[in-house]
């Protein structure tokens, strides 16, 4: 049976072309098939001509443009490689992967951003308690009579969204870290690419493709001609994880920010 390819082709990344000998030799055998069949049209018209005035077409003559069994074997050898061929790497579908949860990185950051918005007064309230907790009664009365006034206060629906746009944040800069360090992780690619062909499974007809940080597990599975099946690596990643600390140290040298 021949692979599946269920990928949309314009999902696949974008790689530099390079020479392939599967295509290689079926356009090889597929040209010299074409050849002998454009060569059997002029030597017809050729044969049928010289029968019409009486030329005598020595033997082999117009039978030289048969096709043999060796060469339409080598062609149909060739047209089969085509089909069985797994021309998308794991290490490709794990870079699409990746591409594809960092653009959910992004749209969870900018959710992140509209969420904190609804906070800004929180800063001023902080500001506000401090300068008033040690100040006057009159003082913090006429603060009293600003929160009352103004509404600062925070609603379920804004706690809701904002944890919920962290939550986002984090997983998909976990899921965007582990699909890049598996892609550069020949352990992960090569054994998934060996475990492909040797089951005749096409790598461009994966069905679903996850990883859980939490239990360092990423599972990839196929559609094929018997159903699915599916393949696994757990606990792969484990030097390519980096704490809390780290993350922080981090976004304070990159943003500025002291949170």
């Amino acid at each position: 049976m021949f692979r599946k390819l269920l990928i949309p082709l314009a999902c696949l990344t974008a790689l530099e072309a390079t020479a392939d000998q599967t295509y290689q030799d079926l356009a090889t055998t597929a040209s010299a098939i074409a050849e002998q069949v454009n060569l059997s049209k002029t030597l017809m018209v050729g044969s049928t001509y010289y029968a019409a005035n009486g030329g005598i077409a020595v033997d082999g003559s117009v039978t030289q443009a048969q096709l043999s069994q060796d060469l339409v074997q080598s062609y149909n050898d060739a047209y089969n490689s085509v089909l069985s061929a797994n021309y998308y790497t794991a290490q490709q579908l794990l870079t699409d992967q990746h591409n594809l949860s960092m653009e959910n990185l992004s749209v969870a950051v900018d959710s992140l951003v509209e969420a904190t918005t609804q906070f800004a007064t929180i800063t001023v309230v902080a500001e506000m308690a401090a300068e008033v907790q040690n100040g006057t009664v009159q003082e913090q009365m006429q603060m009293q009579n600003v929160l009352a006034s103004t509404d600062m206060t925070i609603s379920e629906a804004d706690v809701n969204n904002y944890n919920s746009a962290l939550a986002d944040v984090e997983k998909y800069a976990q899921e965007a870290a582990g699909f890049l360090a598996a892609a550069n992780t020949t352990a992960i690619t090569g054994t998934a690419d060996a475990w492909a062909d040797n089951n005749n499974v096409s790598v461009a007809s994966y069905t679903s493709v996850t990883y859980d940080a939490t239990s360092d597990l990423l599972f990839m599975s196929f559609a094929t001609d018997a159903g699915s099946m599916s393949v696994s690596f757990d606990s792969y990643l484990t030097n390519n994880f980096v704490t809390a600390e780290q993350i922080y140290d981090t976004g304070i040298a990159y943003s500025g920010n002291e949170g």
